[in-house]
């Protein structure tokens, strides 16, 4: 995982989650959740009725809200959603969207800061001195609220509180409880046209994928066998060698994942890619991803890397005129995924807050069932419905942007979102996304614990973290580009002196040593 500027990708990959069940809630009233089913995805938040007996909103608290996004479609709280939304909880927010990713820095540095904050910004905004702790918050305004304690425990900050519950995360029983629920994972989308035209090869390991692009190149020399999404190059390929990204367990000991030698593995194909003629090397220089997603629209390459849903996204997109499949089955015995995605996208109470009872009322109604479902999917039994076995069956495609748009629906959803109730929202029997969901669970096991090491702002270690990345994003091209197979091995080697030089070990043990104790908590938590 989740997503995910990167996560400008996120809103792409994320998959519809919202809907008001049966009747609407009047504003200031309760809103009552109920214990997920097996067939139902678990609650983010659990409540009990209430039974406060407010009176019908006549005039909407208003919040101001900045939302940490520049991608982010809606400008202003507007639409049949967001005015279902505040007639179920009196509450109206006042929408700022982020110009750039510098703004919510700058706001803080002047000390303006708004009533809510949405960001993925978790290290910067779970701070006493910007925020108000949930722990604190819902105790006090609405104390039939609970969460889950492994969303809980992932949230929770140095300073023993929880300044959000952030979205796209569930706990692994939850995804066990909810079969039709399938992580998304990156895919590779594949012209079905081109396919058929050169006898539709199976493809089952990385070699027949290349002859795949090999056909392809010689039938369509005009095309690229492979366009990259500039948010997505590897993770695919890192897949299939059984790679991982960020820090790495190993035997109890965290690594920084430039040590596995499947990462070197993984680098070493896509060079082999571009040395084949496959992928070219203006492709490495792509920053936006509209860019190479309207070439694959516009017939110039056959496959393309994005997400699992990238077939049916393109196909949506290009309204009829092309088609795609996506690669389902892993290609390798090696494939395999450790989701250590802790969640992305909070929502902060800031200390200026003007009206914390109508912000949590807000926040309750969001994280409750009906909440999330109204916001992200829409209105049930007119936008979808429930599946008996436990999933929603849509009246409208949710894999079209330019659909969600015009409804209004999914984004004001997004913050709170779950894990799995994301994923509930992308199925849908015998769907290409579906297709590799179902593989690909097969393959996915959880560590949460990892992707709660995170050094503190400013610290040494997040200073060596950071530039190891940063150096990492400046010099692989010159593995993916090397001349010779001899060249990348090379590039590669320097890239492994050079994060030794950063401070890399000085990192992993720090790193380590953070590590166990998260690991005994968690791993205590999920039995």
């Amino acid at each position: 995982m989740t997503m995910i500027h990167r996560y400008k990708s996120l809103l792409i990959l994320l998959m519809a989650i919202l809907l008001l069940a049966g009747g609407l809630l009047s504003a200031c009233s309760k809103s009552t959740n109920e214990t997920a089913s097996s067939n139902e995805p678990a609650d983010t938040a659990s409540e009990s009725s209430s039974g406060d007996g407010a009176q019908p909103c006549t005039k909407p608290v208003e919040l101001t809200m900045f939302v940490d996004a520049t991608w982010y479609p809606f400008q202003d709280w507007a639409g049949e959603i967001p005015d279902m939304i505040t007639k179920a909880t009196c509450v109206k927010p006042k929408v700022t969207i982020a110009t750039d990713d510098k703004q919510l820095a700058l706001m803080v540095a002047s000390g303006d800061l708004p009533d809510l904050v949405v960001s993925f910004n978790f290290k910067l905004m779970s701070d006493s001195k910007l925020s108000l702790p949930y722990n604190e918050l819902f105790p006090k305004y609405a104390p039939d609220v609970t969460f889950d304690p492994v969303k809980v425990l992932v949230n929770t900050v140095s300073d023993g509180n929880y300044y959000a519950i952030r979205n796209d995360f569930s706990p692994e029983s939850e995804w066990k409880a909810n079969p039709y629920a399938h992580m998304m994972t990156a895919g590779l989308a594949m012209r079905k046209d081109i396919l058929e035209e050169i006898g539709n090869p199976p493809i089952k390991t990385l070699q027949d994928l290349d002859n795949v692009f090999t056909e392809v190149k010689k039938k369509h020399p005009e095309i690229a066998p492979l366009i990259l999404n500039p948010n997505w190059q590897r993770p695919y390929f890192d897949v299939q060698f059984g790679a991982q990204g960020g820090l790495v367990d190993n035997g109890g000991k965290i690594e920084y994942y430039l040590r596995q030698d499947s990462v070197r593995d993984s680098m070493l194909y896509m060079n082999s890619l571009y040395r084949n003629g496959f992928v070219t090397s203006e492709n490495f220089a792509y920053k936006n991803e509209s860019e190479t997603e309207q070439m694959m629209l516009s017939g110039k390459g056959f496959a393309y890397t994005w997400t699992y849903s990238g077939a049916d996204r393109l196909t949506a997109d290009s309204k009829g005129k092309l088609k795609f499949v996506q690669l389902a089955e892993p290609l390798s015995p090696k494939a395999s995924i450790v989701s250590t995605g802790t969640g992305g996208l909070g929502i902060y109470v800031t200390k200026d807050n003007k009206n914390l009872e109508a912000s949590v009322r807000f926040l309750k109604y969001l994280f409750s069932e009906d909440g999330w479902r109204l916001a992200e999917w829409g209105i049930e039994g007119k936008d979808w419905t429930w599946n008996d076995a436990g999933y929603p069956v849509f009246n409208y495609d949710p894999q079209d942007l330019t659909v969600l748009k015009q409804k209004g629906v999914y984004w004001w959803g997004v913050p709170t979102e779950t894990g799995v109730g994301m994923a509930l929202g992308s199925y849908k029997e015998g769907s290409e996304t579906t297709r590799q969901g179902e593989a690909y669970d097969k393959i996915i096991s959880f560590n949460p614990a990892i992707g709660m090491i995170s050094p503190d702002t400013d610290s040494p270690e997040q200073i060596i973290q950071t530039n190891i990345d940063n150096m990492v994003k400046t010099e692989v091209t010159k593995v993916y580009l090397a001349p010779s197979a001899v060249e990348a091995q090379k590039a590669y080697d320097e890239l492994i002196k050079k994060a030794e030089k950063i401070g890399m070990a000085k990192l992993e043990a720090w790193a380590t040593a953070q590590y166990g104790p998260l690991k005994e908590k968690y791993d205590s938590l999920k039995k």
